[in-house]
């Protein structure tokens, strides 16, 4: 097996397992060629971001670039697939359903037109990888209504056209093709501001041009044993990324979601989306759908999808309001901001909606106390609340005041959905102390409910626990052990109600099946005629349920 590495000291593999003929055995791995790409994307992620027009979540194309060539990865990591077209297949379809903003979209579908054309080819010669180009740049364009140059359109094509040029001019050398078009995708970047008037007024080239740049510069190291070479600003021919980002008009939510097991007509719902917002991109594969979009309705556009499957991936960020808090002229930073730990994209989606910045943490994925430092600096507030929403987090986050200048409150909430009921005191112009101490008080007033399947055979107090049986949990005890999850969430529910609540919240987890909470929903109301009950999606892992009453 021969290896090939570059920066980040991670070794890309190349299938050799020849058969007795001394033919290539058909066990394809893709893996390698994928994982060049997203490390050579990461060693340069923040100064993709940097790039950004927009300073919005929807433009951190690097951050999205980055996790859709992530979602690729996981699916080809360690695995060999018994042809080409099974291996395109499977590595087209996770960046598809890994792919995060309008960036990560359209790089989705640069890896689908590259895989369809290498799906029907036994071996990535000069003229497989000028065809895949080609198959890439006709998908990226496609997959948008109105394609824009100056963009990473534009680079993508001019990489594709130097790739294929170098082919018919009699260079049959992989290397050397590929070498022709990472040229040309950075020349082409550099002319970006040519030909886009935001990036020529902001100073800078376009983001996502660079991104697919970056890519081939991976591809590249893989097919040389190079390292990737990360340029510096101001040397020849790199951008200069000390500059002053452009604003441009915030419109509306930013909106992102998949529907899978998609049942309809693809071009109607393609119309109804493009007629409801703005930057639309509708992409279809197999059965699924991927939709990004500005609108002022995310709602009424969730609404519409769920008509014709299962929504997922969900996320909504509010870009009008994400703009003011960046624009030194416009609102100032808030008084009091708000990190709180999350898993699960609906619980990001509801506590960015509510002020907070988010970082990924919880049960399974504990934050260092420098990540939620780093997270701290990022509100731009000189008093941070902090709700860890998870008993481990705690502590760590009990040491975050003595890392950063701002004066940090730790409000010790120990999972996502009293975080979320905590939020409702949140006011970002008030008093700290008085805000805290609102927030504090309905922490202190919550009884919360969890739902979890045991991992082994135990014994807790009086009670066996049989691995696999669901266990409920009030207030960190464990007040019920079901075969069903059914019959676990109605009795730490009866446990929560019994002692008088006015409204019980369900936040869902990415385990639970809309048939089974109906049943659940369908179990409290019959016994609880006059309880509100809401239901929030949080897609929070291993907690398939949890629940807080107020």
């Amino acid at each position: 097996m021969s290896t090939i590495s570059y920066s980040g000291g991670v070794v890309c593999r190349k299938p050799h397992e020849r058969s007795d003929e001394g033919t290539l055995a058909m066990a394809i791995e893709v893996s390698y060629m994928v994982a060049a790409a997203h490390a050579a994307v990461k060693a340069q992620v923040a100064k993709i971001n940097d790039l950004n027009v927009y300073p919005v979540p929807d433009g951190d194309t690097g951050t999205n670039m980055l996790l859709t060539l992530g979602s690729a990865l996981s699916e080809t990591s360690g695995k060999s697939y018994g042809s080409p077209e099974e291996a395109s297949r499977a590595c087209a379809r996770a960046a598809l359903m890994g792919a995060r903003g309008n960036s990560g979209v359209i790089l989705s579908q640069m890896i689908r037109g590259a895989c369809e054309v290498l799906a029907d080819r036994r071996s990535l010669a000069a003229e497989a990888f000028a065809a895949g180009l080609d198959g890439a740049r006709e998908r990226a364009y496609a997959s948008v209504r109105e394609p824009v140059e100056g963009t990473m359109l534009t680079v993508i094509k001019d990489a594709a056209v130097a790739a294929r040029e170098a082919f018919e001019e009699g260079d049959t050398d992989l290397p050397s093709v590929v070498g022709a078009a990472r040229q040309a995708a950075h020349d082409s970047v550099r002319r970006t501001p040519e030909l886009l008037a935001v990036l020529r007024e902001a100073g800078v080239v376009d983001a996502g041009g660079l991104g697919v740049a970056v890519i081939l510069d991976g591809v590249y190291a893989c097919v040389t044993g190079q390292e990737i070479e990360v340029p510096a600003a101001g040397e020849d021919g790199a951008p200069d990324l000390e500059t002053i980002h452009a604003q441009e008009e915030a419109w509306g939510y930013c909106t992102e979601f998949l529907v899978d097991g998609f049942d309809g007509d693809v071009e109607e719902f393609r119309e109804h989306v493009y007629a409801s917002g703005r930057s639309v991109l509708v992409v279809a594969h197999d059965d699924v759908v991927k939709v990004h979009l500005h609108t002022q309705d995310p709602g009424g556009a969730l609404s519409y999808a769920g008509g014709f499957g299962r929504l997922a991936g969900v996320k909504v960020d509010d870009m009008e309001a994400q703009v003011r808090s960046h624009d030194p002229e416009g609102r100032p930073a808030a008084r009091l901001g708000v990190v709180a730990a999350s898993r699960g994209e609906g619980n990001r989606a509801l506590f960015e909606q509510m002020g907070a910045v988010v970082i990924e943490g919880g049960q399974g994925e504990n934050p260092s106390a420098a990540d939620l430092a780093g997270a701290v600096e990022e509100t731009g507030a000189s008093a941070i609340v902090l709700l860890p929403n998870n008993k481990n987090i705690v502590p760590t986050a009990a040491q975050v005041g003595e890392l950063v200048e701002a004066k940090t409150y730790v409000v010790p909430t120990t999972n996502l959905a009293a975080g979320l009921a905590v939020m409702v005191g949140y006011d970002a112009e008030g008093e700290p102390d008085e805000v805290v101490e609102e927030m504090r008080e309905i922490s202190d007033s919550l009884r919360v409910g969890e739902v979890t399947r045991s991992v082994r055979d135990a014994r807790v107090g009086e009670r066996e626990v049989p691995e696999g049986a669901y266990m409920g949990f009030l207030d960190g005890d464990l007040v019920a052990v079901e075969d069903g999850i059914r019959e676990t969430a109605l009795v730490v529910a009866r446990e929560i109600v019994g002692d008088g609540a006015d409204v019980l919240t369900l936040l869902k987890g990415e385990e639970l099946a809309e048939a089974e909470l109906e049943g659940i929903l369908d179990g409290i109301r019959d016994s609880y005629d006059l309880l509100e009950v809401e239901v929030r999606d949080g897609g929070q892992p291993l907690y398939p349920l949890q629940m807080v009453a107020e």
